[in-house]
């Protein structure tokens, strides 16, 4: 029997965050998106290994970039927080049923302003926020369908 080339569960693209506090982004996440747990390791230390987290239909994976398994990889580049990067240059750009709501919660949670609310041309409402380990994400809401040529 043919085993799926994709895991129960995942979609084609599944981010992985390496973040400097994973246990206080477990939290962020479940608070601000509504994430659920689906699993999580961590070593004896207390540092995040590997977290999967269910936000919506999709998943993100987390670690700690200090913890054993990161170390592995820091020399090649991986496994870098933006902290350590000095910032990202990545938007994960999630759809949610209140961008106003779910805003409001990632700014009273400790996520720093990069765009309120807003009305786009494209049909979505959109907000920016950068999360307290600095990942940045775009949050929206799509509110009408506008035609490609109209944007």
């Amino acid at each position: 029997m043919a085993v799926n080339p994709m895991p129960e569960g995942f979609r084609t693209l599944t981010p992985f965050l390496s973040v400097r506090d994973g246990a206080g982004a477990v939290e962020f996440y479940a608070d601000v998106f509504g994430a659920t747990l689906v699993e999580r390791h961590d070593e004896s230390g207390g540092k995040v290994t590997h977290a999967l987290l269910r936000i919506g239909d999709s998943q993100v994976m987390i670690s700690d970039e200090t913890s054993e398994h990161a170390r592995e990889h820091a020399h090649e580049g991986w496994s870098r927080s933006p902290q350590s990067l000095g910032g990202s240059s990545v938007t994960i750009y999630t759809y949610v049923p209140d961008v106003d709501s779910v805003f409001d919660r990632a700014v009273a949670a400790g996520a720093k302003v990069i765009e309120r609310p807003e009305d786009k041309d494209w049909g979505d409402r959109v907000a920016g926020v950068r999360d307290p380990f600095g990942h940045i994400w775009s949050i929206a809401t799509h509110k009408r369908d506008v035609p490609p040529d109209r944007h």
